[in-house]
């Protein structure tokens, strides 16, 4: 039973607050900042915890390459408004693999912890050998652009409660294994169900020459890994990006929208989290918002999905990341789903 999951309108509201850079319900904007995807629980204290990727605003559209971090918000609802705490991961550290920039996070709960994935550039061991201290100067960032793209990896950070501490782990969780797949290893998704972490990662496909971007699946019974990644992509007919995950216990599957490059998301599910097919329809949405009054909203780019559920994993809200070419503004935004099951 796949069911099917539709978008609600979106009030004019929160366009009109989009353009005015302002903090709103369905709305997640951060004065002074850019902001680029979020992942959303529900805590213990019947709050809605959001972690999101920002760098400053003067550093560009391309600036989270170096200056991204990982903040955290917290709500009464989850369509927000959620108000910023403080910044969980920073951007630099004197130690450890990800010593510039922390960026795309995913969340996910299991056994009272939080498990923070994110992504970062393992830089540490090459500007050591440059002679550099942690964390390397700007000028040795300027020297070495060349090896952002091809040195992402996936790390974790642990904590007890949602605004931390976070106890970071030294090594990357998930790195290109040359294999499987290369070059890099960027934008996890991960689901905690019955013992086991399932990710869902992108990496090179190893099999084509240059950069194809697929989806790969992994397993651990460890928040840090390893992760043992299956054979065989989940999905490769397109490049691809952005993955969620949920798990939905009614109809007992697994459900992943993905950002196909080109004007779709996609949907992919799967029984055991292992094999996975394309659902029906495999569209999603396009990339475009239809709004209350009938109108449509097509922002430059919308990308990032994250699907917020309830208990028994029946989708609720789903967070977006858009932008704005010609006004140069970017923020996340939180539409409510109709969810219809399946026959």
């Amino acid at each position: 039973m796949q069911g099917s999951i539709t978008l609600e309108p979106l009030p004019l509201a929160v366009k009109e607050n989009y353009y005015a850079r302002k903090l709103s319900p369905q709305l997640l904007a951060d004065p002074g900042y850019r902001i680029w995807g979020v992942s959303v629980i529900q805590w213990t204290d019947g709050k809605y915890h959001a972690y999101y990727a920002r760098w400053p605003e003067k550093r560009g559209f391309h600036g989270w390459l170096r200056y991204s971090e990982i903040a955290h918000a917290v709500s009464d609802h989850p369509e927000g408004p959620f108000v910023t705490t403080g910044t969980v991961i920073k951007n630099r550290h004197n130690d450890g693999w990800d010593v510039v920039n922390a960026h795309n996070p995913s969340v996910c709960v299991a056994d009272g912890k939080i498990a923070l994935y994110y992504i970062s550039n393992n830089l540490s061991e090459a500007a050591k050998a440059d002679g550099e201290a942690m964390p390397p100067s700007e000028k040795w960032l300027n020297r070495n652009g060349k090896l952002f793209r091809n040195s992402q990896c996936i790390g974790v950070t642990i904590a007890d409660q949602p605004e931390g501490p976070f106890i970071r782990n030294q090594e990357p969780v998930v790195q290109p294994d040359n294999r499987l797949f290369k070059s890099i290893a960027v934008n996890p998704a991960v689901h905690y169900r019955e013992g086991r972490y399932t990710m869902i990662m992108k990496g090179d496909d190893v099999r084509r020459e240059g950069v194809f971007r697929i989806q790969l699946v992994g397993h651990s019974a460890q928040p840090n890994g390893p992760f043992v990644f299956q054979e065989t992509p989940i999905y490769d007919q397109y490049q691809t990006e952005d993955a969620c995950i949920w798990y939905d216990e009614t109809n007992q599957q697994y459900n992943s929208i993905v950002h196909v490059f080109g004007p779709t998301l996609a949907r992919l599910i799967s029984s055991d989290g292992v094999n996975w097919r394309e659902a029906e329809p495999f569209t999603f949405m396009t990339k475009e918002f239809v709004m209350e009054d009938g109108s449509i909203w097509k922002p430059s780019r919308v990308e990032r999905p994250f699907v917020l559920t309830d208990e028994t994993g029946k989708p609720k809200i789903l967070y977006l990341a858009i932008w704005d070419a010609a006004h140069k503004l970017n923020a996340n935004i939180a539409v409510p789903l109709t969810v219809r099951e399946g026959r």
